[in-house]
């Protein structure tokens, strides 16, 4: 026996169609060595073996995250912790707070607030923020990650004024007066995010850990990082470089670079674009753009105005098309798979018309290119990327997390309805995955399936029953399909022989529960080639 080996005895979901319910997995030096009977599990790996009995409980393949950023949720588990505040002030006091235990001078960085959530319904002001600290400057995230708060410390230190002019791909928020507002969005947020305190490698790789037990913890055995660079640029691969040769970290990372951060390895630039180590743990895999912004601050590309306007918002996007498509087929070209981040459907038109071009100029078979969250598609649009064969990783949580706002406040009844238009996606046997993109939300791949199955909203209600799928068709979104988008569906999403041995134990079966209860299943323990890397017990 190795430290790899074990076998589970059970009730155990393998999602491969040739054998979906056994009874026994044996795990031997990390990869699945039987899959079947739990007499003959136990014969063929050795009475020395690790057992698992499962009890009342389930097994799967580990869930995959196909879209998240483990870099950025490590550095906001050292922030001040924002997502449960319900107004300004409350997020003042926490501020306050951190600022008191801090030296005068240094930066206090707080995350999560949601705007659509606070009792005033709006961002806070830098005025407010100053009520926090006029000794420190002061930084504060928007749960989407598309924009920021400063306060007059921070803004005078990035120096920005009335006089400076919003950069391409953003926008900097001004009052009556024409004066800055504290309220930075998307691209603008650097103005005053790279006046942040540098992170080192070893910060970096310190909050990657971190990340990696809370991944772990939810039954996640692989995650892509979808957007490598975002956070510290340049030190992020420096520290998945690192984490490569790390046998203490567990959880597999995979990374879709950055586009500029992807451009600098290309040329040899830090650790290049082949890091050391097992590429079953670390890899590149794709690169990564962005096009728009998100649906609840308005920063999202639509075709139709926002509930309430009258002009078109397909103003948001970020890249002018021309620029799209010499950037996309820049790295297509170079035989990158491409990630592109799209939420509204002006958005995603876009970014299919640069898939389209792209793939006409240079043709390639098996090429899997992606559109992230792919929100508000609509049916013309879905028949494009089936005729392209492009894949989707979708935000299923936007239902449970932003349904009800995006019905009433965002697009009006019909257009809610229709967003992460699974069933639609499924009919024309489109491949996706479904993802949390913490640290936007929590993680929770059971909240990813429990919504992708009720539609339901966290205010209770059902948004678009049409767009729901069955248990067993978002439990492969998040296992098997996860995978595909990856590339990895022959190592990893099915418990299958020779595949790589990452299980998650539940303690209750997803199928019998009522889907809204399938959130709050437990996570009993996570494994990763053979070895527990979680156990709840």
């Amino acid at each position: 026996m190795t430290k790899d080996d074990c076998i589970l005895v059970g009730k155990i979901y393998t999602m491969d169609d040739s054998r979906p319910l056994v009874e026994g997995v044996a795990i031997r030096d990390g990869r699945i060595a039987y899959v079947g009977e739990a007499r003959e599990a136990r014969r063929s790996v050795g009475p020395q073996a690790e057992v698992i009995d499962l009890k009342d409980g389930v097994a799967l393949p580990g869930f995959i995250e196909s879209h998240s950023h483990p870099v950025l949720l490590g550095r906001y588990l050292e922030e001040v912790d924002c997502r449960y505040c319900s107004s300004i002030e409350e997020i003042v006091e926490a501020l306050r707070a951190r600022a008191k235990a801090t030296r005068p001078g240094e930066w206090v960085v707080g995350n999560g607030y949601d705007h659509t959530l606070l009792k005033e319904s709006r961002h806070p002001t830098r005025r407010e923020l100053d009520r926090a600290s006029d000794e420190h400057p002061v930084l504060l995230r928007n749960i989407t990650v598309h924009n920021v708060v400063a306060n007059a410390e921070a803004l005078r230190l990035a120096d920005v004024t009335r006089a400076t002019p919003d950069p391409e791909g953003g926008r900097i928020g001004r009052d009556a007066n024409g004066e800055p507002d504290g309220v930075l969005w998307e691209w603008a947020q650097d103005l005053v995010q790279s006046h942040l305190p540098e992170a080192s490698v070893d910060d970096v790789t310190r909050q990657l850990e971190k990340a990696a037990e809370e991944y772990l913890s939810a039954g996640v055995t692989s995650v892509v990082d979808a957007a490598l660079g975002l956070a510290n640029g340049m030190r992020d691969a420096e520290a998945y470089a690192r984490v490569a040769g790390d046998d203490g970290l567990l959880l597999r990372l995979g990374a879709a670079i950055s586009y500029p951060l992807w451009r600098e390895l290309r040329e040899g630039a830090g650790p290049g674009l082949e890091w050391p180590g097992d590429p079953q743990k670390v890899r590149p895999v794709a690169v990564k753009f962005f096009q728009d912004g998100s649906i609840q601050i308005q920063t999202a590309a639509l075709r139709e105005p926002y509930l309430g306007e009258t002009e078109p918002a397909d103003h948001h996007l970020i890249w002018p098309q021309e620029e799209l498509d010499r950037a996309v087929a820049e790295a297509h070209s170079s035989g990158w798979q491409v990630w592109t981040h799209g939420n509204g459907d002006a958005a995603i038109g876009s970014i299919l018309d640069a898939y389209e071009k792209a793939l006409a100029d240079a043709p390639r078979k098996d090429y899997r290119h992606r559109v992230e969250h792919c929100q508000t598609a609509g049916e013309d649009q879905l028949d494009r990327i089936e005729d392209l064969g492009v894949a989707v990783s979708f935000f299923a949580p936007h239902v449970w997390y932003w349904g009800d706002r995006h019905r009433d406040i965002f697009l009006g009844p019909e257009r809610a309805a229709r967003i992460d238009p699974l069933a639609s996606a499924l009919r024309r046997g489109i491949r996706f995955g479904l993802h949390n993109d913490s640290p936007v939300t929590p993680i929770s791949p059971l909240l990813s399936i429990g919504t992708a199955v009720s539609r339901r909203t966290s205010g209770g209600q059902i948004l678009g029953a049409e767009q729901a799928i069955s248990v067993d068709q978002a439990l492969r979104s998040m296992t098997l399909d996860s995978a595909y988008l990856a590339f990895e569906e022959e190592l990893k999403g099915t418990l299958t022989e020779g595949k790589l041995g990452d299980v998650v134990v539940l303690e209750a079966d997803p199928h019998e529960v009522d889907p809204h209860e399938i959130k709050d299943i437990p996570v009993a323990a996570t494994i990763v080639g053979g070895k527990v890397a979680y156990s709840a017990g």
